[in-house]
């Protein structure tokens, strides 16, 4: 068993993720053959994935049964040194269609959200992050007590409308740190100019990702407009994840705000190069380490 000390909790969802390429639906009977399926694990592993490829000792805790998925949820966190602890779950718990191009996508999924109802207690760490409001409001209590017990708490919002309506509702900031793209803020309060001040009640902190138009909204208390950099797009999946995974590292290396954002837009632009969010092999956010632990 690995004893170092946890950096960062990862808390949510792991899919399998099958990217569905362009096709037209054969008649019934017959059968298309297409020049590749492209198949992938994501959600709460692309996070994990690219804070572990930058530095960060890393506990994922998702849901998991005993199918072929789960598997390999098993094996692919062995090898990158992730720390995992399994919820017990039905046998493959989380899997998605993903339909994309280089400017956007869509998904049609099934997740067993239930099961993180349940959880009571998260790992010690410095740091939690839950990459869907689905999660984050099913992980209410355990949230909670995580932050009391001195962990910040991070929040990627994700497409979930009715989640997204209430945050404006709220009373009192529940995290530290909500994120959410330009649509996702839109769908919260109707205008990104504003969104970080008027979402300030669920979160103290607040970024809005605009794709290539970089990243606005208030980190710690300093008001940030951050420029996206200039990057080749093969799949946007993943992009928002690989954007909280390095900024994560870079607060947790003790970066400036603005630092940190920098950190995230750079991980994210390694992302958009490939398909899917998952960091595989870890040598493609070598050369970031040193900009987390950049401090102006």
């Amino acid at each position: 068993m690995d004893e170092r000390k946890t950096d960062l909790v990862v808390v949510g969802m792991a899919y399998f993720e099958v990217f569905v390429p362009p096709h037209q639906r054969p008649p019934a009977g017959e059968e298309l053959f297409v020049d590749g399926i492209q198949l992938a694990l994501g959600g709460a592993l692309n996070s994990a994935t690219v804070a572990a490829a930058l530095g960060l000792h890393v506990t994922l805790c998702v849901p998991l049964g005993q199918g072929i998925v789960d598997q390999a949820v098993v094996l692919l966190t062995k090898r990158l040194g992730i720390r995992l602890e399994p919820l017990a779950a039905s046998d493959n718990p989380a899997i998605s269609l993903v339909f994309s191009n280089s400017s956007d996508r869509s998904f049609v999924s099934t997740s067993d959200f239930e099961v993180l109802t349940k959880v009571k207690h998260l790992p010690t760490s410095r740091w939690v992050h839950v990459p869907g409001l689905e999660e984050a409001y099913r992980l209410k209590e355990s949230l909670t007590q995580a932050r009391r017990d001195g962990a910040r708490i991070s929040v990627s919002a994700s497409w979930s409308p009715r989640q997204l309506s209430q945050l404006v509702e709220r009373k009192s900031p529940a995290w530290d740190l909500l994120v959410l793209n330009e649509n996702e803020a839109l769908a919260a309060c109707g205008d990104v100019a504003t969104a970080p001040q008027r979402l300030a009640v669920a979160a103290d902190s607040v970024l809005v990702t605009l794709a290539a138009n970089g990243v606005c909204g208030v980190l710690d208390g300093t008001m940030l407009r951050v420029p996206a950099l200039t990057a080749q797009v093969i799949d946007p999946t993943g992009a928002g994840d690989a954007f909280c995974g390095g900024l994560i590292a870079g607060m947790l290396r003790g970066a400036t705000p603005k630092a940190a954002v920098q950190l995230g837009t750079r991980a994210a632009a390694r992302i958009l190069k490939q398909t899917g969010g998952l960091v595989n092999d870890p040598s493609i956010m070598a050369d970031l380490t040193e900009g987390a632990l950049c401090k102006s």
